[in-house]
């Protein structure tokens, strides 16, 4: 007699022999390895295995109001062997206004980031499991802004051809050209043992973002070796940050949960299977093995950014800011770090956009032109970020909707460096439901100009 049951990624239904029950297998399908369930240890298990399965349910059901900041990795409590400090806070960008142009309203407040009162939730869930009410939204959390700010009116018109997002279709609307950079090596790296799992597989359609200009492109997870660095010309580094866990609740417990999730608790936009498979995806890269920068590594990559090599440090929400903040602070005397629930869009200004345009893709926001928005029109800035703090040997590329830097640039001579504070906008699914990278406004195209300016790309002509 055969076990029937189906993969947890990739849904495909399997088939095994009796004898494999307990065990793992591969699926045929995306290669993961899948547990083979035990028919007999659920039949037999004891009815506080199952009180306990409800508490876990009940967690992910809390996990589920961070809806698509979670897939981003934003389920976070900050660790540090240090007492925690205080991050300077980094200036607002005052955007320039043309003369007689309409005021842009400024953002609305910073509302609470959901990492200030996840653990909390967490640890009520294992306590009082039997006593909890269907889950409420989060608390803290406003409804997006209605409409766009007024913007000024500009005869120039979209061009003919442009995406579903407002950003102009083909490649001499970036910052580089397809090819441009053939035989140039660019790593990227991160700590998340299971990251390339999933949200960086090698489907992630990234990597052939990045091919098309002409990069190499190697990808490496888990212990990182400096000897790297002598064989690449980028450096991408994927901030890592560990999750804990409130005592009671174990990964196992939270798959359980998972495996349960009603559809009551699924996001507008998901169907339950594709929800259930986002949450699993980021407790898998959340909860895995992880292996930060020792301060080796770090030294090794400072010397690199130092002697020319380009270098992009991506950060998330604390705790996922980890080698970011360290190199930052290194190179610039800035930090990473913060939690914003930003998701929103922003527009870029000069780019002859009627009112009409921002309000038809979803403009909420006003950004000041930078190379490395060439050839985008609309930009999404991430779900729950971080922000760098000021230093007078950054600029600011794109300002989130609070104001503060988001994306930074060196101004060091000879120093070729990007930090990006919202990785979320970079990960992947199988479906393009799932896939923050096909979803989010403008992430292809940031990334080639990403690219293409620590290979030492300057503004086009």
């Amino acid at each position: 007699m055969a076990i029937r049951f189906q993969c947890p990624w990739c849904a495909r239904a399997l088939s095994i022999g009796t004898r494999k029950a307990g065990t793992t297998a591969t699926c045929p399908e995306c290669g993961a390895e899948v547990p083979v369930p035990d028919e007999r240890a659920e039949e037999s298990a004891d009815p506080r295995v199952r009180r306990a399965a409800r508490v876990a349910l009940l967690c992910v059901v809390g996990t589920a109001l961070l809806a698509c900041a979670v897939t981003g990795l934003v389920l976070s409590q900050r660790e540090r062997a240090e007492p925690p400090r205080e991050l300077a806070r980094a200036e607002p960008v005052a955007p320039k206004v043309e003369p007689g142009a309409p005021k842009v309203e400024p953002p609305a407040p910073p509302k609470p980031g959901l990492a200030d009162f996840l653990p909390q939730v967490l640890q009520q869930f294992a306590q009082a499991a039997p006593k909890l009410d269907p889950p409420q939204p989060a608390p803290g959390t406003q409804p997006a802004p209605e409409g766009p700010p007024p913007v000024p009116a500009a005869p120039p018109k979209l061009p003919v051809a442009f995406d579903n997002f407002g950003n102009p279709v083909g490649a001499e609307f970036g910052l580089a050209q397809d090819g441009e950079f053939k035989g140039k090596r660019l790593l990227f790296w991160s700590g998340f043992e299971n990251a390339p799992r999933v949200f960086f597989h090698p489907t992630n359609p990234l990597w052939k973002a990045l091919e098309a200009k002409g990069f190499v492109v190697s990808r490496a997870f888990g212990k990182f070796d400096p000897a790297w660095l002598k064989n690449t010309d980028q450096l991408w580094v994927l901030s890592t940050g560990r999750l804990n866990l409130p005592d009671g609740i174990t990964p196992e417990l939270l798959e359980l949960g998972v495996a349960a999730l009603p559809a009551s608790a699924v996001p507008s936009g998901f169907t339950l299977p594709e929800y259930q498979f986002v949450v699993r995806a980021t407790l898998d890269v959340a909860v895995g093995p992880t292996h930060p920068l020792t301060a080796k590594d770090c030294d090794a990559i400072e010397a690199f950014a130092r002697g020319g090599g380009g270098l992009c440090l991506l950060a998330e929400d604390e705790p996922f800011a980890r080698e970011a903040d360290e190199l930052a602070r290194r190179l610039f005397g800035a930090r990473v770090g913060g939690n914003y629930v930003a998701d929103r869009v922003a527009f870029v200004r000069n780019r002859g956009l009627t009112a009409a345009d921002v309000k038809r893709f979803g403009g909420q926001f006003e950004a000041a032109d930078h190379p490395l928005l060439a050839g985008v029109n609309f930009v999404f800035e991430g779900i729950t970020v971080s922000h760098v703090t000021k230093s007078e040997k950054l600029e600011v590329a794109l300002a989130a909707s609070d104001g503060k830097a988001l994306i930074a640039v060196s101004k060091v001579p000879g120093v070729r460096a990007v930090i990006d504070c919202g990785f979320t906008r970079y990960c992947h699914g199988p479906t393009e439901r799932t896939s923050y990278i096909l979803k989010t406004a403008g992430t292809v195209r940031l990334a080639q100009n990403v690219a293409a300016h620590l290979a030492g790309k300057g503004p086009p002509k």
